[in-house]
């Protein structure tokens, strides 16, 4: 356990604060590398110069935080939901179009934020609350719809941006928090593979265009929507057949196979919509990821890149602004989604361990305040807050290795961007927040 100072009948946690300060400090060095390469001394200065007075503000907004008790977020849980998510319909009308994705929000000034990101901190908390209310409820299955209707709305309108990544990360959030708010494990598989079977297929009529595989031209026509529809009508209609033979000879075997022809139906179901809402490069880059070779100058070319930087870095690595990938303009989206690329290269095998020993604490910390805090709603804050930081660290390190798809998903407290910096340290600071008051009554 971390080094703690008693202030008052606070507990104060000094590990989980060196460690996101050291990850901040490194992210603005990468990115100052990153930038290097750029032409003309504005164009250096511009992100690691942003990126630093939005560690001082995130700072200011971890010390505001820490004089609010986390249990107030708990008791104005519905109107920050309900902000949360007009703030995402007002994105939509009146957003601006930033890669392809109507996802920020410019106000006074022209400082512009992405809302999105600050939602995954009003979900936690909303979650929460819903879960901290109903208890031993969640058992039930109509309150796990609830909880699931909860975690989608935001989810959608998100993905009517579209930005498919940022939207990602609201689902591990959220199964996480039902599997520790006491959700059975049928209900957590069931809904594990419904979103399996949604995800998988249109990812799997990519791969057969790419491949132009004739083992697999059948599936083809699964890339039709309304075909897919029709698919989903057979199994809800085997579904409730099962369903009514069961009644009448209360057989569980039958009751399983409703179930099973239940959950096909609404994978498939909401499989048709997620594929239309897709952009063919958003599926193409989730499906290259296995064999970056299918298209090496196309989908797959960030991530023959980002390999070769992070292999390129050896045991002891380049040195500051000495990698060839970042200064030689090789590798994209380098001080966002491929920062660990740019460490790595320039750090080596002994520089991205010790990056990865301080990650580790973080995680480490933050598992020992979900253990040790003893009332559900902080537990659930805390276990909401680990798992946004886990998945992300995960699936940004993962893609630049070549393991996880790439899905524009940046590396907490690291990659360049202020609404990200400030919601990692929002969620920092209720983290601590729950870690010295678990012992005040």
């Amino acid at each position: 356990m971390g080094k703690r100072e008693l202030i008052g009948s606070y507990k104060f946690d000094y590990i989980l604060l060196v460690s996101f300060i050291i990850l901040t400090a490194f992210g603005i060095l990468t990115i100052y590398s990153a930038g290097a390469a750029s032409s003309g001394i504005r164009a250096i200065e511009k992100q690691y110069i942003k990126q630093i007075y939005w560690a001082i503000t995130g700072i200011v907004i971890f010390i505001l935080l820490l004089f609010i008790n986390y249990q107030k977020f708990g008791e104005y849980a519905f109107v920050i939901y309900a902000s949360s998510i007009l703030l995402l319909i007002i994105t939509l009308i009146f957003g601006k179009r930033i890669r392809g994705a109507k996802s920020w929000l410019t106000i006074i000034g022209g400082f512009g934020f992405q809302p999105s990101e600050f939602v995954k901190i009003a979900l936690i908390i909303s979650l929460a609350r819903f879960l901290d209310r109903i208890g031993e409820e969640i058992k039930k299955f109509k309150y796990v719809l609830l909880a699931l209707l909860i975690i989608f709305l935001p989810i959608g309108l998100i993905l009517l941006q579209p930005d498919f990544g940022t939207a990602l990360v609201y689902i591990p959030i959220g199964l996480v928090m039902l599997y520790f708010g006491g959700m059975k494990y049928t209900h957590l598989i069931s809904i594990l593979i419904t979103f399996g079977i949604a995800v998988t297929l249109p990812l799997m009529t990519t791969f057969s265009k790419l491949t132009q595989s004739t083992n697999l031209s059948f599936l083809q026509m699964l890339d039709d929507s309304k075909v897919v529809l029709i698919i989903a009508l057979l199994f809800g209609v085997l579904s409730f057949i099962s369903f009514v033979i069961f009644k009448i000879v209360k057989k569980d075997i039958i009751f399983k196979a409703a179930n099973i022809f239940l959950i096909f139906f609404a994978g498939l179901v909401f499989s048709a919509p997620l594929g239309e809402l897709m952009k063919p490069y958003q599926r193409e880059r989730l499906v290259v990821f296995l064999k970056p070779t299918i298209d090496p100058f196309g989908s797959g070319y960030n991530i023959i890149q980002s390999k070769i930087a992070v292999g390129a870095g050896g045991l002891f690595g380049k040195g500051l602004m000495g990698g060839t990938q970042s200064q030689l303009g090789f590798l994209p989206e380098k001080s966002t989604d491929f920062i660990f690329s740019i460490f790595a290269e320039e750090w080596g095998f002994m520089g991205s361990f010790f990056l990865l020993a301080i990650f580790g604490l973080l995680i480490y910390r933050g598992i020992m305040i979900i253990y040790l805090t003893k009332d559900l709603f902080g537990n659930l804050v805390a276990t909401g807050i680990v798992g946004m930081f886990l998945f992300h660290i995960i699936i940004n390190i993962g893609m630049t290795i070549g393991v996880m798809p790439i899905t524009g998903i940046p590396l907490p407290f690291m990659s360049y961007g202020g609404s990200f910096l400030l919601t990692c340290m929002a969620g920092a600071s209720i983290l601590f927040n729950v870690e010295m008051r678990r012992n005040v009554h």
